[in-house]
C-alpha cells in the first residue's frame, strides 16, 4: 500500500491477524481523544450484485474495530468476542470510506461492553454493540 492510498488524516494500522488483513487495510486516527477506524470499500468487499458492500465485510470490520477498542481501552488486555449485534442502515458502495467510532458503555472485571456507529461521509450506515470476554478474568 502506498502512502497515497491512506485517507487524509489517517495512518494505516499494522495488522497482525491474518483474517483482518483480508478485511483491510484498516486505518485509524484520533478525533478529540476518540480513536476512529476506517476502511475503503474495494472490489473484494462487494456482494454478488457488485455495487454494494457485502454485509459480512461490515460485520468483520465491526468485530475488528470494536475488538480494537476493547483491547486498547482496557490496558491492552487480550479479549475475545462473545457477541456482536448490528443494524444495517445503508449499504456503502465501491470507493466509500467507512468510518467507525466505538466506545465502552460498561466494563466489569471479566466482560467489556462496546458500542459503535459507522458512517460514510458523515451519514450513518450501521450501528453495532458487542460483548468481550477479558481473557484470564473470572
Amino acid at each position: 500500500m502506498s502512502s497515497s492510498d491512506v485517507p487524509e488524516g489517517f495512518v494505516a494500522q499494522n495488522l497482525i491477524d491474518p483474517f483482518e488483513k483480508l478485511v483491510g487495510p484498516i486505518f485509524e486516527r484520533d478525533e478529540d481523544g476518540q480513536r476512529v477506524t476506517a476502511f475503503r470499500v474495494d472490489e473484494r468487499h462487494l456482494g454478488a450484485d457488485g455495487t454494494h458492500i457485502h454485509e459480512g465485510q461490515m460485520m468483520a470490520f465491526a468485530d475488528a474495530s470494536l475488538g480494537c477498542t476493547a483491547y486498547w481501552d482496557n490496558d491492552h488486555t487480550p479479549c475475545v468476542t462473545l457477541s456482536v449485534q448490528a443494524s444495517f442502515l445503508a449499504f456503502p458502495k465501491l470507493g466509500d470510506l467507512v468510518e467507525c467510532r466505538a466506545r465502552f458503555t460498561r466494563k466489569t472485571r471479566s466482560v467489556l461492553f462496546v458500542e459503535a456507529h459507522f458512517t460514510v461521509a458523515g451519514e450513518p450506515v450501521m450501528t453495532a454493540s458487542s460483548l468481550w470476554k477479558v481473557l484470564g478474568a473470572k
